[in-house]
């Protein structure tokens, strides 16, 4: 069957071997298709079966989405088993075609049109693959659910979206390595400390050794055969240290550096070349790949200086080995003369190895301190990213809102309540203080309320308690305790940053005058508020197993069919239907007609209404005697 391109994503062809629907072999139109059939025909199964494909199971973390998840894993268990498989051929919207084949038990494999294998990961892209699915009595869920409310409101404004929320994913990953860092910076920096520390008592320790062997007539020979044999020491770990720095220079320059160079062209993905911007970013994965090559033999000039660099080390390192090997000998011969100060000659020798040992911890000091303030100041950037993407995320939603609303005649909106989404915060702070002894429910209520986050975050950092207890009104013992506690593990401080206090929006019908929330409406109501959303323009597929239930046939006839006539032509529809209003007065492109016989199901017709309009009459009308008595009784009451 031939498919022509356009500007949206389109489900080709699913094929079933294995279970209730083997050999199914099933093409889908771009426009409206229905799948019609009796009770336990598999017309549910094969939505299912698209999803499974697709890998599109229901992510949010709700009871009711559980519940289905593990319905549909049975489903596919009992259907498939170990051996059977699905395929699905699907087009997205730049008219690329990707062949998916998933086992009952394993997950998909994605090959283009020429069989080349493509990464899975492609199925989380809605740029690139994407379909809306769901499943029966799924608006219930989305009507009592913020999280799906949510999930359906980002997917009005995927385009936007995205990005941004990579941004806040990015953010947030980047500020929890960023806290391991800081937490490895300073677990260092106290041990450079406490090396400090010592390194001032082992200084006096030698003094005063050395002044000891001073005052008993040790030769003064001696004594500086001693010291000059701590210098030898101190000059070959130099040399040494030298050599070592400039191998890994070497090493970096020669293998890291142009590793990271050729890695350059990565950073523009496949699916960005594909996209509707392609030609511009092709210009970018040039140009990218240009200088690649350019870098490489710029930095071969600077490899041969380094390498130069390591020859003149090399032999300073062989004339110090040749001068201090006579002096290591007549070092040997005047300390066989100290035998009688042995003891004290021990005790200096052991001060001056330990002097030795520490002498680099000033620097060392030195140089975790700057990488404690770079990474102090990165926090900082990433912190103002994360808070950035996730207002810019805010926007997006609140615009994509206000299009619903003006796009369905103010009938319908969403409310956006931004940060609404406490729970993680409220886990936090119930997780800090529940052992504090003290009564903790209220106060964090008015903490939350009241403080986000990063506003308590710098509270902490501050140590200012007593602007926390003033802006939520919390006694100062509670206040203390909680910032005591953060302050104290700094696990817990850095977790504060990355908590992200997400928006929750709340769909909304207008009956007569007032606005009512989608979880107080009557059934119905809940499908007259939320399925015209779910009809808007995407260019997803749009999926849905029984959308006439609990509506009337008014309803469906007036603002249902319209609304499906209207967008078939830009959006692919695939509706599992009982009521005929959906594909006759949708005038649908393909309808599936399946049966089953007790064993298995198959399809016994497909096509557009006139050539499978005796299987709806039979199928959804009751037949056609029915159908006509039906019509004489309307008749009757003119």
């Amino acid at each position: 069957m031939e498919h022509e391109t356009s500007g949206h994503h389109k489900l080709r062809r699913l094929r079933v071997y294995g279970g209730f629907l083997d050999q199914l072999d099933v093409e889908f139109t771009a426009g409206l298709n229905c799948i019609i059939g009796g009770r336990g025909s598999g017309k549910t199964t094969v939505l299912e079966f698209i999803r499974y494909a697709l890998d599109k199971l229901p992510g949010v973390d709700t009871p009711a989405a559980k519940a289905m998840d593990e319905r549909i894993r049975s489903l596919i268990a009992a259907n498939l088993g170990a051996s059977g498989c699905v395929e699905l051929d699907f087009e997205s919207q730049e008219g690329l075609v990707y062949h998916l084949r998933r086992t009952g038990v394993e997950a998909p494999v994605v090959t283009d049109a020429d069989g080349k294998p493509i990464d899975a990961k492609v199925l989380q892209s809605r740029v690139m693959i994407d379909a809306a699915i769901f499943s029966h009595n799924q608006i219930e869920d989305i009507s009592v659910n913020p999280v799906a409310q949510r999930e359906l409101l980002d997917r009005l404004c995927s385009h936007a979206i995205g990005p941004i929320a990579a941004e806040v994913e990015t953010s947030a990953a980047g500020l929890k390595d960023n806290a391991g860092q800081l937490e490895s910076l300073a677990r260092k920096l106290e041990a450079a400390k406490q090396d400090l520390v010592d390194l001032s008592s082992w200084e006096s320790k030698l003094k005063v050794a050395n002044e000891a062997l001073r005052d008993e007539g040790v030769p003064a020979g001696l004594q500086s055969a001693a010291e000059h044999a701590s210098l030898r020491k101190r000059e070959r770990a130099c040399v040494d240290q030298v050599g070592e720095a400039l191998a890994r220079l070497r090493a970096h320059l020669a293998e890291t550096l142009p590793a990271k160079i050729r890695t350059l062209a990565t950073f523009v993905p496949e699916e960005l070349l594909a996209g509707p911007n392609g030609a511009v970013m092709e210009e970018l994965a040039r140009a990218l790949g240009r200088r690649e090559t350019e870098l490489e033999i710029l930095l071969s000039p600077v490899i041969e200086r380094v390498r130069q660099l390591e020859g003149e080390v090399s032999r300073v390192s062989e004339t110090l080995t040749a001068a201090h090997g006579p002096q290591d000998e007549r070092y040997r011969e005047t300390m066989a003369l100290a035998q009688a100060h042995g003891a004290r000659i021990k005790v200096r020798d052991e001060a001056a190895r330990e002097v030795e040992r520490l002498a680099g911890v000033k620097q060392a000091l030195l140089d975790l301190e700057a990488a404690r303030k770079a990474a102090v100041e990165e926090r900082t950037r990433l912190r103002d990213s994360f808070k950035a993407a996730r207002k810019r995320r805010h926007e997006a939603r609140v615009a994509a809102a206000a299009s619903v609303s003006d796009r369905l005649g103010n009938r319908v909106r969403i409310a956006v309540r931004p940060g609404a989404e406490v729970d993680a915060y409220r886990e936090f702070l119930v997780s800090i203080m529940k052992r504090s002894g003290r009564q903790y429910n209220a106060p964090i209520d008015r903490l939350i309320a009241a403080i986000p986050p990063e506003r308590l975050g710098e509270l902490c950092d501050r140590g200012d308690h007593e602007a926390l207890a003033a802006s939520a009104d919390l006694n100062q013992d509670f206040s203390e305790s909680l910032l005591r506690a953060l302050r104290s593990n700094p696990e817990r401080r850095f977790a504060l940053d990355t908590i992200d206090l997400d928006d929750v929006p709340s769909i909304e019908l207008k009956i007569g005058e007032l606005w009512r929330r989608a979880d107080q409406l009557s059934t119905g109501q809940k499908s007259a508020a939320i399925l015209p959303i779910l009809l808007m323009e995407s260019a997803a597929p749009l999926l849905f197993d029984q959308p006439e239930d609990n509506l009337d046939n008014s309803f469906i006839s007036d603002a249902i069919v319209p609304k499906l006539r209207e967008i078939k032509a830009r959006r692919q529809l695939l509706m599992i239907t009982h009521n005929p209003n959906i594909p006759v007065l949708g005038d649908a492109e393909s309808v599936c007609v399946l049966e089953a016989d007790g064993h298995g199901a198959r399809l016994v017709d497909r096509g557009d209404l006139h050539q499978v309009r005796g299987h709806i009459l039979r199928l959804m009308e009751g037949g056609l005697a029915a159908f006509r008595k039906r019509q004489e009784e309307y008749g009757s009451g003119d």
